[in-house]
């Protein structure tokens, strides 16, 4: 197991509080993912479940919600407050068939991913897509105001000396990835909470 998904065990529930930072973020991912009654939905990296309880509320009993994760406490916590099916693996490499899901939503995950397999990680999110299916990501993002980016550069600063201090998260640039992991109608938007910048990646399979 590795030093990050030992951070994110200890934290357990705790991860609870990282919503007064990132709750804008993902309420603005949620509307604009616009998921359905019905859906298979996504949800890789599904940490303390909070997302995962407003997913399985909008696909409603006919729907289901399959939560991925890579620390078993985060999944013990999902399983404890849904009651949807969980899956411990890889964001780079998904245990799921070709076009099982129509929407996948990604929060907070890709920022702890090496840059070198991002693109491997966006292809694997394409390939369990069905056609037209829709995918939702938000990551760490450079700063937009004079406070983010103050934050941001202690952050980048930080990460350097020590990436767990930072839970092993950083700045990522996703967008020049999206076309080239096969999506289309790419949006991007910034929502800054706190001094916290976070960026919302919508696009189609």
């Amino acid at each position: 197991m590795s030093s990050i998904e030992q951070f994110y065990d200890r934290v357990g529930s705790l991860y609870d509080w990282a919503e007064r930072f990132e709750g804008n973020a993902k309420s603005m991912a949620f509307d604009r993912l616009m998921v359905s009654r019905g859906d298979r939905v996504l949800n890789v990296g599904a940490g303390t479940g909070i997302d995962h309880a407003k997913l399985t509320r909008q696909v409603g009993s006919t729907g289901v919600v399959v939560a991925l994760d890579l620390s078993p406490v985060m999944l013990r916590l999902v399983r404890e407050r849904t009651g949807q099916p969980v899956v411990r693996a890889d964001a780079r490499s998904l245990p799921f068939c070709d076009q099982s899901f129509d929407d996948l939503f990604c929060s907070y995950v890709l920022d702890l991913i090496a840059g070198s397999d991002l693109l491997e990680a966006l292809r694997e999110f394409h390939r369990v897509l069905r056609p037209d299916g829709r995918i939702a990501v938000i990551t760490m993002t450079e700063g937009i105001t004079m406070v983010s980016k103050g934050l941001i550069a202690m952050w980048n600063h930080l990460y350097r000396v020590s990436p767990i201090a930072c839970g092993g998260c950083r700045p990522v640039r996703l967008s020049p990835l999206m076309g080239s992991a096969g999506f289309h109608g790419v949006t991007r938007d910034v929502v800054v909470e706190a001094g916290f910048p976070s960026q919302i990646i919508i696009a189609t399979r």
